[in-house]
């Protein structure tokens, strides 16, 4: 499962450069300028530890995250790849997941197609389309796969690139809290509720390590997400994952914190893709 919650936080942050959305129900000219300004970009990250508790199993933790968005005409789309090593005292397992996704500019559909595979054997595979009956209100999931499966979504429910546009215009405005529900594929089963704190806008950056150059002189903040179970009211979330978020949605300096252990994804190489021509 912490797989999964690394693939939808990955989700959850990337956007395309895009031309004004067209004007649809619940858009406004703020969040098309806020989609506006994030870039279209191949990125790859590496994963180690952060934190390992002495009542943790594991020994050791590796491995990489790679990300790629196109920015097509009528969306969003994500192909995205993690790998990641975990020893214990029982062995060590490979795990290695491939996510893809498109999402409607008005934010109203969303398509995926997920598969992860343990030590070289397919553990999951998830194909579907999620729609929404209109802004603010809710809709279904469809899958292909499983076959013949659907999931209801509750009113107001984001998919991962709108929650990344609401998160900036938040932290551009000098707003503080984002509470949401959000789909992003990776579950048959259900949807995440993500409470999401913003810190203060921090200094322009320096581009002191030489894969941030392409972020030099923008703006970025601190992010915290946390993930609470849809199925039951609790007041501590069951995880957490801080980084720095710049204004164009690159991410940085990333700690996912399951409690009793916690890895950091860095981010290693970045390449920002020119916008297409629509």
């Amino acid at each position: 499962m912490a797989i999964l919650r690394l693939l939808l936080f990955v989700a959850l942050l990337c956007g395309a450069t895009i031309p004004s959305r067209p004007a649809a129900a619940g858009s406004t000219p703020d969040l098309d300028s806020i989609a506006n300004q994030l870039v279209s970009h191949r990125a790859l990250y590496t994963i180690s530890v952060a934190r390992l508790d002495p009542r943790n199993y594991r020994s050791g933790i590796i491995g990489g995250l790679s990300l790629e968005f196109v920015n097509a005409c009528d969306g969003f789309v994500l192909n995205q790849r993690f790998v990641i090593q975990t020893d214990t005292e029982d062995g060590t397992t490979l795990n290695d997941m491939v996510l893809n996704s498109w999402e409607a500019r008005d934010g109203q559909s969303f398509r995926f197609k997920l598969k992860d595979e343990v030590n070289g054997d397919v553990d999951q595979e998830l194909n579907g389309e999620a729609v929404l009956s209109g802004p603010h209100r809710g809709g279904v999931v469809r899958f292909t796969r499983p076959d013949d499966t659907e999931l209801q979504l509750p009113a107001g429910i984001l998919f991962p690139t709108e929650h990344t546009i609401r998160l900036l215009r938040l932290a551009e405005s000098g707003q503080h809290w984002l509470q949401a529900a959000i789909y992003d594929g990776s579950s048959a089963d259900g949807y995440a509720d993500v409470g999401g704190f913003i810190g203060v806008t921090l200094p322009p950056e320096t581009a002191k390590r030489n894969v941030l150059v392409a972020l030099k002189g923008l703006r970025s903040w601190r992010v915290r997400l946390g993930y609470f179970p849809t199925e039951q009211q609790q007041d501590t979330p069951d995880y957490e994952i801080a980084y720095r978020l710049y204004e164009n949605g690159v991410a940085d300096d990333i700690v996912f914190d399951y409690g009793d252990y916690a890895i950091r994804a860095t981010l290693a190489r970045l390449e920002v893709k020119p916008r297409d021509r629509c």
